[in-house]
């Protein structure tokens, strides 16, 4: 046991652990479902008449839903053409998009070691960080959809998902910690989310229809909020794994791991992350 916690998988688990990874996941996909149904049902509001199921039509799509399930996809976001609702759905989700990204500041400076920054720099980089990963989901779909009607579409589909999920994943911890650490090092991080939520993707097709048809037979419409968030769980998972992942990647003294580093440009005299709080008190 104790030479298996001296290996780098060990020492991931051991700062995913440190990280209480799995209560941040919990709150992490909580705060995203809380952001996600107002922006969802945003979009619904504000879409003209004739394409009054997007949001419906798009999630049942993404998970391959028919039958009873795609129905009660499309009576959670049945189209309501009220600008109060629309306006509700404004406050709530800038409210609780703005606590999702704080959390997520909140964690990536746990882990990579880092002091909150003092002033209203913080902040900034906070809406900032929410503004890119909402753009990012985005242009994610409207690239998937765009090279899905190309005739190899088929094939583009996940190199283009792969790329867009790294940019988004790189680019969102860089702004959240405040540009303290290079895009280089976090690099890895991006890279490691990008590849393995695209794998959840891809599985996410095959379990989710049963699984939104079973829980919308037993719970109605709140049987899909539940399936929702189950599945946002499990991206909050990866995302704080990753995290984990790449700061000890960024630490590593091993030749492989300074030959990766050397391959994204990062000199050895760089600073590595600093140990997580529970690590320093057992440092003599």
């Amino acid at each position: 046991m104790d030479r298996l916690e001296t290996t780098f998988a060990g020492r991931s688990v051991r700062g995913f652990i440190a990280l209480q990874g799995l209560d941040r996941a919990v709150v992490l996909s909580s705060q995203a479902f809380t952001a996600l149904i107002p922006l969802l049902l945003l979009v619904a509001a504000l879409a003209p008449a004739e394409r009054s199921d997007v949001v419906a039509a798009a999630i049942i799509r993404r998970f391959e839903l028919a039958g009873e399930s795609a129905d009660a996809v499309n009576q959670l976001f049945a189209h309501s053409g009220s600008s109060s609702t629309g306006v509700f759905s404004v406050f709530l989700l800038l409210f609780s998009g703005v606590s999702l990204s704080r959390r997520l500041q909140r964690m990536y400076q746990q882990a990579w070691g880092l002091d909150p920054s003092p002033g209203v720099g913080r902040a900034l980089n906070a809406a900032l960080g929410l503004v890119v990963l909402v753009l990012g989901i985005g242009l994610l779909y409207l690239a998937r959809t765009l090279v899905g009607s190309l005739p190899a579409g088929a094939v583009l589909v996940a190199p283009v998902s792969v790329a867009a999920t790294l940019v988004v994943w790189t680019w969102v911890p860089w702004l959240l910690l405040d540009r303290r650490i290079s895009w280089r090092r976090l690099l890895p991080g991006g890279a490691l989310t990008a590849v393995c939520t695209s794998l959840y993707g891809v599985a996410s097709t095959i379990y989710m229809p049963p699984l939104f048809e079973s829980y919308s037979e037993r719970y109605g419409l709140f049987g899909v909020t539940l399936a929702l968030i189950g599945w946002l769980l499990c991206i909050a998972l990866i995302v704080v794994a990753s995290t984990a992942v790449a700061v000890e990647l960024d630490r590593a003294k091993a030749p492989w791991a300074r030959r990766i580093r050397r391959g994204l440009g990062l000199d050895e005299g760089v600073d590595v992350a600093r140990p997580l709080p529970e690590r320093v008190e057992a440092t003599p």
